[in-house]
């Protein structure tokens, strides 16, 4: 049978042409496919050995932490005996420094061991320093009094719940809470831990 040759031409060599065309697309994308798994192959594993160094890290820190508490404890115990005994031997209480109290004072409607109301309406005797906190400055301060936040016991027991209250009426303020972690201070700065605080947050007072 005679073929064609024109006709070979003329509807052959286009899906020919077509059929090439084709093929080769679907090589340079599945080929495109296999590198953009590769790469992603590559950061997931640098994800997991980053997550892993962090939890690494993390386990280094509280077991730090951990040791550093009883020493910690230890300091703050002596430097009470210490001004007690200077107390003692004049007669006077020591200058007033920076040292936050351990707790606010007894007064109306609060009792030692009892928490403190997220807002008060008013001091219940002398107040703390909240500027003591890092991450507070007189602004932030002075709007943590406005709302009814005296207290570095009050900071120290917030509930999550809590934190969603205050945060919503710190303006400007929002999200500092967790930023700065202010409630991990507080709690410290609250239970009179100075010594650890310093270890974890830097000296009392300083920026």
């Amino acid at each position: 049978m005679a073929i064609d040759i024109t006709a070979l031409l003329t509807f052959g060599l286009p899906g020919l042409v077509v059929g090439l065309a084709l093929g080769w697309m679907l090589f340079r994308g599945t080929a495109k496919l296999e590198a953009m798994q590769a790469e992603h192959d590559k950061a997931a594993s640098r994800l997991a050995t980053a997550s892993a160094e962090v939890a690494r890290l993390e386990k280094e820190l509280a077991s730090a932490r951990d040791q550093v508490k009883p020493l910690a404890d230890e300091v703050d115990r002596l430097r009470r005996e210490k001004a007690a005994r200077k107390v003692e031997s004049t007669g006077t209480p020591p200058p007033a420094d920076s040292t936050p109290s351990a707790a606010p004072l007894p007064g109306i409607g609060w009792k030692a061991g009892r928490k403190l109301p997220t807002f008060l309406e008013a001091p219940i005797g002398p107040t703390d320093d909240l500027s003591l906190l890092k991450g507070v400055g007189p602004r932030l301060a002075a709007r943590l009094r406005e709302i009814g936040i005296f207290y570095f016991a009050q900071i120290a027991d917030w509930s999550p719940e809590e934190v969603k209250l205050v945060d919503a009426k710190l303006d400007n303020f929002r999200g500092r809470i967790e930023k700065d972690h202010l409630i991990e201070q507080a709690k410290l700065l609250a239970s009179g831990r100075l010594t650890e605080y310093e270890a974890r947050f830097g000296k009392l007072g300083s920026d």
